[in-house]
């Protein structure tokens, strides 16, 4: 049965004395029960029922004691905070703070610092994977104003070729260097974004019906277009080293599976990084089983260098990248290199679908990209991430890359101690700050991990940042470390 807040303020037992015996006054509420608790503490503290200091009753005994769960009380003792009129502390408990409290209506928000919430909001949302801002605008600017007095101009304004104008291609190819990818410019296509390129290179090589091989927690755009596409997904188990070559080999081997994605460097939402024992059992696995692989490294710049599985199974892998998240994501340029055999089939799919990348964009990338300006940019994203995650280590307590972590855009982050993914997303958003659970980069059914993806890059600038990583922080001292009540 669902009890309202009505229904459980006549069945609760007369509040006893004492500030552990402390019982919200859940008359006269009918929303959602943790507003409802959250309300009636903001009331206590307001007149003086919980002065300051005052420490309230545990998850558990207060949860037990309305008979709600665990997860419940969660959620109110974060708004709770949310709202300044608490603070927590692990091992210590929940107690009222000695500042003036804000009642709900209020025009501000106080404590954690929402006295001056980032662009008028006090939401602060890490569940997107962004690159972050910094000198692209100038660099931008100066180059639109160098085209319009250019008289190229006029010829980047027409139709181009559908795989790219060969000076478009020749930087393809240079950028594709960067990652390890040594191809020729005949064998690059130039794409409007990575999405674009994962377009393209599904349309290219498999048909409705066919099954799509791909890491157990994977990007939920690809996710999203091999349904739309038609294909089944099947998800391959991962580990610290990303697919696991023996659960690929088994999932190739069941028949008609012959079309594989991955992310080897920088896994999305993981971060995991592959090594080159594991890309060459891939590899191995793909030749065994003639199985077609399709390779994202949209991430790789931010890694150190590794081979990538194109150079190890040149003639069935399917390169894919973009200047998105390196450079900035308006610029709406990708790259793919592919084998010979495929390059014709992929610029048929190009024409039908999206005729060309946008050459205006494609120009600037090229000019950057030979003058260094592509290079500058990309090595300030990379200083960058490293400074934002200096941060999140500090605030949330992280290895080091040193113990194994590489610093990148986002952050994978269990939820340890028994605690559920699902409830820290809860109890951050009752924070004001937003984070992805596992579940949803979840592929096929079972169990998602408990864990989280922080996207450090998201935030506009390092206040805001350290702003929401405390939020986050306190989220997770909310959540209780025991299982909740049915």
């Amino acid at each position: 049965m669902t009890m309202t807040a009505a229904t459980i303020a006549r069945l609760s037992p007369p509040a006893r004395r004492g500030a552990d015996a402390w019982n919200p006054n859940l008359d006269g509420h009918d929303g959602p029960l943790y507003l409802a608790i959250a309300d009636s503490l903001a009331t206590a503290i307001s007149d003086g029922t919980l002065p300051a200091g005052t420490r309230l009753p545990t998850h558990r005994d207060l949860a037990v004691r309305l008979g709600v769960t665990i997860g419940t009380v969660t959620r109110a003792y974060a708004e709770a905070a949310r709202r300044g009129l608490t603070d927590g502390t692990v091992g210590r408990g929940t107690f009222v703070r000695g500042r003036d409290p804000v009642l709900p209506g209020a025009g501000g928000l106080v404590g954690i610092d929402h006295e001056k919430p980032t662009g008028g909001s006090t939401v602060i949302n890490l569940s997107v994977n962004r690159p972050a801002m910094g000198p692209q605008l100038e660099a931008m600017q100066a180059s639109l104003a160098h085209l319009a007095h250019s008289s190229e101009l006029s010829s980047v304004m027409g139709y181009q070729f559908p795989a790219g104008a060969p000076a478009h291609r020749a930087a393809g190819a240079a950028w594709l260097r960067r990652s390890g990818v040594e191809v020729t410019p005949d064998r690059v296509l130039v794409t409007a974004g990575c999405q674009n390129a994962q377009t393209i290179a599904l349309m290219t090589v498999a048909r409705p019906g066919d099954i799509l091989l791909t890491e157990a927690l994977a990007y939920p755009g690809l996710t999203s277009l091999a349904r739309r596409l038609g294909l089944t997904l099947e998800p391959v188990a991962i580990d610290g080293d990303g697919m696991r070559a023996d659960a690929l080999d088994a999932a190739c081997r069941g028949g008609g599976r012959r079309f594989v994605y991955l992310t080897p460097t920088i896994q999305n939402p993981t971060g995991v990084v592959m090594s080159g024992e594991r890309r060459r059992a891939i590899a191995a696995v793909a030749e065994r089983n003639d199985a077609f692989l399709i390779e994202d490294d949209v991430h790789g710049f931010l890694a150190p260098k590794q081979i990538p599985i194109a150079m190890l199974a040149p003639e069935r892998t399917i390169f894919v990248t973009s200047v998105s998240k390196a450079l900035m994501p308006g610029l709406r340029v990708g790259y793919m290199a592919l084998p010979r055999r495929l390059v014709d089939a992929a610029t048929e799919t190009m024409r039908a679908t999206t005729l060309m990348a946008p050459p205006l964009m494609a120009e600037i990338v090229a000019r950057w990209i030979g003058d260094g300006t592509a290079e500058r940019l990309t090595q300030w994203q990379v200083g960058e991430s490293a400074r934002r995650n200096e941060i999140a280590e500090r605030l949330l307590g992280l290895a080091t890359p040193a113990e194994g972590r590489v610093r990148s855009f986002h952050l994978w982050l269990p939820v340890e101690n028994g605690r559920r993914a699902a409830d820290v997303v809860d109890a951050a958003r009752a924070l004001g700050v937003h984070v992805a659970a596992a579940a949803a980069f979840q592929v096929g059914r079972g169990a998602a991990p408990e864990a989280l993806r922080v996207s450090l890059s998201a935030a506009g600038d390092m206040a805001e940042l350290g702003d929401g990583l405390a939020r986050l922080a306190e989220a997770l001292r909310f959540c209780p470390d025991e299982p909740a009540l049915i």
